[in-house]
């Protein structure tokens, strides 16, 4: 009787054994969800830091970029106003000739000046024309290694935990690996912003090369063009027989003094062809 009752009772004392191992496994299981909702929070604090330290890296190279157009306009402005004084001082001299000068000498002289200038035209353009493609390869490389930064952290799955893993089966291997991924998202990556910075400085410093490039270009181009100038004036003196004419403001001078160039520079040719 004793042995029979033995017999009955064992299977028993194993199922509800089984069931209550299954009964704590699967409480596990619902552990792991608890464990994720840890995750999304922390995602949510790590992403937003990122994004705004991201969008203060990218407002500070926008600040950059209008510095910089501001400056290449103050440039061009300029060189532009030096070139138009320069033609107009020098077509003073050959209209103001007495009329025994030969005209037609004196009208060479005029289409000569016009020849210089629409030239001194074509290198201005061929200066600014290498800026943009400079400025454009920098903005795509600039905003690259910003997107590079972000996206290391904005892009980390807080589900890949889950691969190759059952959430019945090994519910506390899944646990265990989202509390790793959770102290992992606590931790503000205060270097970012050290390394953004990074990324904005060295744009500015680029930006500062292409900037001193830039001034070089022009003044090639206004050396060239005051040359050229020059060398109409002497044939104005020599080839037409003609006198240079007194400058009623002698206070002001003749052609405006060029800004100075931004060290680094480059070979002039190097840069108005690079582009």
């Amino acid at each position: 009787m004793q042995n029979t009752l033995e017999h009955i009772m064992k299977p028993i004392v194993i199922l509800i054994f089984a069931l209550s191992v299954t009964a704590a496994q699967r409480e596990d299981s619902l552990r792991v969800l608890d464990s994720l909702r840890q995750l999304q929070p922390a995602y949510r604090d790590l992403q937003n830091f990122v994004v705004s330290a991201v969008a203060n890296a990218k407002l500070n190279s926008t600040a950059a970029i209008y510095d910089f157009h501001n400056e290449i306009f103050e440039a061009k402005d300029n060189f532009l106003r030096s070139a138009i004084n320069l033609e107009s001082n020098t077509l003073r001299h050959i209209n103001g000739q007495t009329s025994d000068i030969d005209g037609s000498c004196l009208e060479f002289l005029r289409s000569s000046v016009d020849v210089n200038i629409n030239i001194a035209g074509v290198a201005f353009t061929k200066c600014i024309d290498a800026v943009d493609a400079r400025l454009n390869a920098e903005l795509d490389q600039v905003y690259e290694d910003l997107l590079f930064n972000e996206s290391t952290f904005v892009n980390t799955s807080i589900y890949s935990v889950f691969r190759g893993q059952n959430i019945f089966v090994n519910p506390q291997n899944i646990i265990e690996l989202l509390q790793s991924n959770l102290l992992q998202l606590q931790q503000t990556p205060d270097n970012l912003v050290a390394e953004l910075a990074l990324v904005v400085d060295g744009f500015r410093a680029r930006l500062d090369v292409i900037r001193g490039n830039y001034r070089q270009c022009l003044t090639v181009s206004d050396q060239i063009l005051q040359t050229t100038t020059n060398t109409v004036l002497i044939q104005l003196q020599q080839i037409c027989l003609g006198a240079l004419i007194p400058n009623d403001t002698p206070e002001e001078t003749e052609t405006p003094l060029a800004p100075p160039s931004v060290q680094p520079t480059e070979n002039y040719w190097n840069f108005v062809e690079s582009h």
